[in-house]
Parts: structure tokens; sequence; C-alpha cells
């Protein structure tokens, strides 16, 4: 029904179909504020594009969610592509999956559906995974140089310097959905 390479509808009804372009499954970062804005697009049964149509965004009242700038509901319309941006997202700063409730209206048509966020509180900085990989690229080199300075080929053709490495592994990092 949508365009090739496209996902498909979230919803489907009175002639109505509701997608969800981007926001699915989007981690959002507490410690620093950051989320990913859910838009939606809203198509007829003819897929052509349904403008001005009213779209509300909703997040939950308790628990994990977001807030739109600092109001829980965003109401806004549908652009001549048929497309609604959720706005100003930020996350409220409990972890923990949360969905956001958009509901779109026309001529007294209306459909909904979800969209599925994670809040979530990195457990590193991008600083400490840029010295892990500068660590990571010198032991590389050095091992390298060692073995080309130091190594003597026995019959196997192994160098018969041990070169020996250490990698330890930071705490797990997570990222946005592409």
């Amino acid at each position: 029904m949508f365009a090739a390479g496209l996902p498909m509808a979230a919803a489907d009804a009175d002639g109505l179909n509701l997608r969800i372009v981007e926001g699915q499954g989007s981690i959002n970062n507490v410690r620093t504020r950051s989320a990913r804005a859910p838009v939606v697009e809203l198509r007829d049964d003819q897929n052509k594009p349904v403008a001005g149509a009213s779209v509300t965004f909703q997040t939950p009242f308790a628990g994990p969610g977001a807030v739109f700038g600092s109001e829980r509901v965003l109401v806004t319309q549908t652009d001549s592509e048929g497309r609604a941006i959720g706005r100003g997202l930020v996350p409220n700063g409990v972890t923990g999956p949360f969905e956001i409730h958009v509901t779109a209206a026309f001529n007294s048509k209306v459909v909904s559906a979800s969209i599925r966020q994670i809040n979530a509180s990195p457990a590193e900085s991008r600083s400490s995974k840029k010295v892990l990989w500068i660590t990571l690229a010198a032991g590389a080199a050095a091992g390298g140089v060692l073995a080309a300075t130091h190594g003597h080929s026995s019959s196997s053709g192994v160098p018969s310097v041990p070169v020996t490495s250490t990698l330890s592994a930071g705490a797990s990092t997570f990222g946005p959905p592409q």
C-alpha cells in the first residue's frame, strides 16, 4: 500500500492509514535529555497524503516517558505530505520502556497508533570510548612493531617471541535505531 522501502501502516481505520515514520524503538538518553522526535504520516485509502488533519501525541502520566517542551500532550496538524512531527520531545528522567499514543482525526474519521520508545541512562561517555579505541590502536601498533623487529621464524613460520595483549571491555553502550 505504501511506496517500496517504507514501513507498513501502524493503523488502518475508516479509510485512513497512520504510519509511524520515525521514533519507533528509539532509545532516549535521560542524562543528556535527548530523544528522537516521533514522526507519523497519514494517508487516505487511495494512498494520497492527508494534509490538515489534527494529530495528537500523548505521553504517559507516570513512570518512564517524555514531554513535548513541558507538556505531555502535543496537538499539531499534518503538512502537505501528510506528516506530523512531535517536536520538542524530552525524556522525563525515568528509565524504562513507554509508549507515545498518537491519534489522527480528519473529516470525522479517527485512527490511532502507539510508538514504543525506551528511556535509558548510558553507562559510559564518548570520551571513555575514545580512550579505549586509542589504547587498542596503540597496542595493536606496538604488537606489530614488536613482531616485525624481534620476531624470529621457527620452522612453523610463527614468531618465536610471544606477544601478549590484554583487552578490557567497558560498559555496554546503546544508540538509536537507524
